[in-house]
């Protein structure tokens, strides 16, 4: 159309995805006659009631039309909603539409722009994409069409740049299960529905009712409230509901480890610095250290440990500021890291510059994490914290080595025996300190000094193991597709959908830049087990994170998923959030 203008201003990548997505599916739809794409400026010959269009400068159209099957009057509007083409019986002849319709729509709408559709069966189809020369995504925004209906995803709607809403689901489930999970939460007695915004509550994660009970009176002697996780599920939920000043955690639940909750406690900057008590029947301290727990107790706990653990709940919490010892010799270096650290009232700081004082400080005195360098004047770095670690009321306190050594990997698996974090000095490594020293601190980065927090803000933003990674989506609705992928866009992950688990295993084949796969179990044909079945079988690639997403409370698919050759597991509705940290965690493991 030579009316057309030399440039469009728009997103280019959605604009490209949109266009793709349309040509196939009418390829995939036509078996014999042609498809043409046509490009032209559009004169008003779009629906009116879309601002960004019936505002804009001027309108391009681009036209795809099939001689394909077509789509019946009575289907066109279903099209978008449901993703079938004409009946499901063409569905299973011709198989999956790509990313399809109905995410082609709500990426139009994004861009400001929508998708007609003129059509008759047997005869052919014209789609249309309309779109404003000038992006405004502020008017994008507002369009009527951005929020789409996402059936078993449950996004954070609290989230920037994300357009989709849940909507009540039906979650599967079994009855039964239901049933006896709600009696044993009863039978539990805990707080749950007598919590005050003013009341300070500890998440006790135990599934033994007798254990959770005497948890609870030991903490209601303390003043606490209490609310009882007797399975994985409930977890975060409830850390989401009643933000506990502290956890408890059993490592062993019927449905998951509990070093895998730590793990996603940690890595999540919404919850890493509540303080995680590590309740177990064998012997890992070192571990739950090295995994920044705040405490380890040995099972069977008797009822004076409990009392001492809520007792050090309540003492930590109230106790301000929190108190750090830099033991370096370096006068510039310690003068660094004290005014890294220095946020107001909630942290104090004393330095010290010789390890023998240090040692003869400790012993006196309280500190919440000690940080050391590892070169100074009278005693090693490792010697002081082997020293550290022997003394009785320093068990478990937060130790970060802090030094410009470049260390062997025979002195930095010694170290790690006796510290939670070593760190390099160099230009970049005081964010870091500071984030670590936070965490450690269990003090919430929201806290923090304006410019303390956005540093944390920043580092964890440029050093997200999510980033730029490349995310294989294997689902068979479209809606489930459409919002995780509008949701990864603002971590900055890479997309790639499959419909199907055929069709995921023909992208893994031509893509060998997959970093982690996210597998639908519940799909026709091939279901989601056995794909992974054939990913390890076929691909012999072991080490590539599979997170199996299964329904909830259905009895033996977990076990399923990890026979199948799952790494992990993840359940519906999906809490994005949630289901981040569960990726770093593989991502960084990977």
């Amino acid at each position: 159309d030579e009316k057309l203008p030399g440039s469009l201003e728009t997103d280019a990548q959605r604009l490209n995805q949109i266009l793709k997505n349309l040509l196939s599916n009418s390829f995939k739809f036509t078996e014999k006659g042609e498809v043409t794409l046509k490009i032209y400026e559009a004169d008003h010959n779009w629906k009116q009631g879309n601002p960004s269009l019936d505002n804009a400068r001027r309108v391009v159209a681009f036209e795809i039309k099939d001689t394909g099957i077509g789509i019946s009057k009575d289907k066109q509007n279903i099209i978008f909603e449901a993703f079938q083409q004409a009946e499901g019986s063409t569905s299973r002849k011709y198989g999956g539409t790509g990313l399809g319709l109905s995410i082609s729509r709500g990426l139009a709408d994004l861009l400001g722009g929508t998708i007609e559709l003129d059509s008759e069966a047997g005869i052919g189809s014209t789609f249309t994409l309309f779109l404003p020369i000038d992006y405004n995504p502020a008017v994008a925004k507002k369009e009527k069409h951005t929020s789409l209906t996402v059936s078993e995803y449950q996004l954070d709607e609290s989230a920037p740049d994300v357009n989709i809403k849940s909507v009540p689901t039906v979650k599967v489930a079994e009855t039964k299960d239901l049933n006896v999970l709600n009696e044993i939460i009863n039978e539990i007695g805990d707080d749950r529905n007598n919590i005050l915004s003013t009341d300070k509550v500890v998440l006790v994660v135990e599934d033994d009712v007798r254990f959770a009970k005497i948890m609870i009176e030991k903490a209601h002697g303390m003043d606490l409230k209490v609310a009882v996780a007797t399975n994985f599920e409930d977890v975060f939920e409830l850390a989401n509901k009643f933000t506990p000043i502290a956890v408890t955690l059993d490592v062993k639940l019927p449905d998951a480890s509990g070093w895998r909750i730590l793990d996603l406690f940690k890595n999540d900057i919404n919850f890493r610095h509540i303080p995680v008590h590590l309740i177990s029947g064998e012997e890992n301290r070192l571990l739950a250290m090295q995994r920044g727990a705040r405490s380890f107790h040995l099972k069977p706990l008797k009822a004076e440990a409990l009392t001492v653990l809520f007792a050090d709940v309540v003492e930590y919490h109230s106790r301000k500021p929190k108190r750090v010892l830099v033991i370096e010799d370096n006068e510039m270096d310690s003068s660094q890291v004290a005014k890294i650290l220095e946020n107001g009232d909630l942290i104090e700081i004393e330095i010290i510059n010789s390890g023998k004082k240090a040692l003869e400080l400790i012993k006196d005195n309280l500190f919440d994490c000690l940080i050391v360098d590892f070169m100074l004047p009278d005693i090693s770095g490792l010697e002081l914290v082997i020293e550290i670690a022997a003394i009785k009321k320093l068990e478990m306190r937060p130790v970060i080595i802090y030094s410009a050594k470049d260390f062997s990997l025979k002195e930095r698996n010694k170290l790690k025996q006796y510290s939670n974090k070593i760190l390099l000095k160099d230009v970049k490594s005081l964010d870091l300190l500071l984030e670590e020293t936070v965490m450690l601190l269990h003090i919430d980065h929201k806290d923090l000094l304006p410019e303390k927090r956005k540093m944390i803000e920043d580092l964890r933003s440029k050093k997200d193991v999510l980033t730029n990674k490349n995310v294989l989506v294997v689902d068979d609705d479209v809606r489930n597709l459409f919002a995780l992928t509008t949701a990864f866009e603002r971590f900055q992950i890479n997309t790639i959908t499959a419909e199907s688990g055929k069709e995921a295993m023909n992208i893994l084949d031509e893509n060998k830049e997959i970093d982690i796969v996210l597998m639908d179990i519940m799909m026709p044909e091939m279901d989601g087990y056995e794909t992974t079945q054939k990913i390890r079988r076929e691909h012999k690639n072991n080490s590539l994170p599979i997170i199996a997403v299964t329904a909830k409370a259905m009895k033996g698919d977990r076990e399923k998923c990890i026979e199948a050759g799952a790494s992990d597991y993840i359940t519906k509705p999906l809490k994005i959030d949630q289901l981040m940290s569960l990726m770093r965690v593989w991502l960084y493991k990977k």
